[in-house]
This record gives structure tokens, sequence and C-alpha cells, in this order.
């Protein structure tokens, strides 16, 4: 790691002996994958180093920095670009999961840097930038003779006597040998 021009002082301790420590920002290298597929990525990366015994560590700022280099290695949406198509429209994500069928985890999960979206989910993103996909997305759902209505799965909801009921009916079945 090479240590950049810029630094500043932040209130936080060392992991090791306590004393305060300063975030360097630095040009960082890691190896992403395994085996042959692995690569050498590189992302400018804040190091949160300290002063006394010079003990060095990675925080959330930089595991989210190195998150993004790997997106743009696979030449995906990073989860701030994934966040901005839903904020573009101003959904909140549930509103956003039922208009376009996504699940609202998953879009957490993306949104966050948990894990990163494929390549055809990647794609579907991109096409819901466009307030025009939203509108047909929406119109499916309006147009009851549109040929995908009524396709979205609809869950309900049990309470706590219908459980007790389908648990008492499912006892009385027994698997018999023919």
């Amino acid at each position: 790691m090479t240590s950049g021009s810029e630094a500043s002082t932040m209130p936080d301790a060392c992991f090791e002996c306590g004393a305060p420590v300063r975030t360097e920002w630095s040009d960082y290298t890691f190896t992403y994958g395994a085996d042959e597929s692995a690569t050498e990525l590189s992302a400018r990366i804040p190091v949160e180093v300290c002063v006394s015994c010079s003990a060095a560590s990675l925080g959330h700022e930089a595991e989210r920095l190195k998150h993004e280099a790997v997106c743009i290695h696979h030449g995906l949406l990073t989860p701030r670009q994934v966040r901005s198509i839903r904020d573009r429209h101003g959904l909140s994500r549930t509103a956003f999961a039922e208009v376009t069928g996504l699940g609202e985890a998953t879009l957490h999960r993306w949104e966050h840097g948990i894990v990163i979206q494929n390549q055809a989910n990647d794609r579907y993103l991109r096409l819901l930038y466009s307030a025009d996909n939203i509108w047909t997305l929406r119109q499916l759902d309006a147009e009851p003779d549109a040929p995908t209505a009524g396709r979205r799965p609809r869950f309900r909801v049990l309470d706590t006597r219908q459980i007790h009921r389908l648990q008492v009916e499912q006892s009385a079945y027994q698997l018999r040998d023919a």
C-alpha cells in the first residue's frame, strides 16, 4: 500500500493499543477470485492507521469501495447505482419491488453490497432506469387483459387457528406401502 497525501484525523481508537487513529487514503491492490480465475483489482481506499503502533485496518468504507471495484470489474452496477435507479423514480423499496417483481430482500442485498446481482438482473435494472419501462410494468398490473396479468402469485397469511387446523388434518394422513 502506498500512502496518499490525503489524511484526516479520526476520533476512533486503535484496535491494538487504544491510541487514536488517522485515516490515510491508499492505492490498495487485492486478489479477487480463486485459482486460474483470480485477478488483481485496485481501489483507492481509506486505511485506519494507529498514530502510536502503526497498526492498520480497513473499515466499512474501504470494504464498500473494494466491492465497487469488483462490480466495475464485472461491468455491473454498483450498489449506489442500483439504489439510484429506485431513487430516480421516487419509490420506496417496497413499491419498487411491487412494480418490478423483484424481492425486497434481494433489492436490500444489492443496494447494501451484500451480494452482487447477476448479469441478467443487472440488465433488467438498467432497463428500469427508464421511466417508460417503469410505466410499462405498472400498466401490466393495471390491465386485466394483459398477457401477464394475474400471474403474480398471491400468498395468504394464516392465523394460529388455521395453522392448528391444518396440522390436525395433516396428522390424519399416513403413507402406506402399496
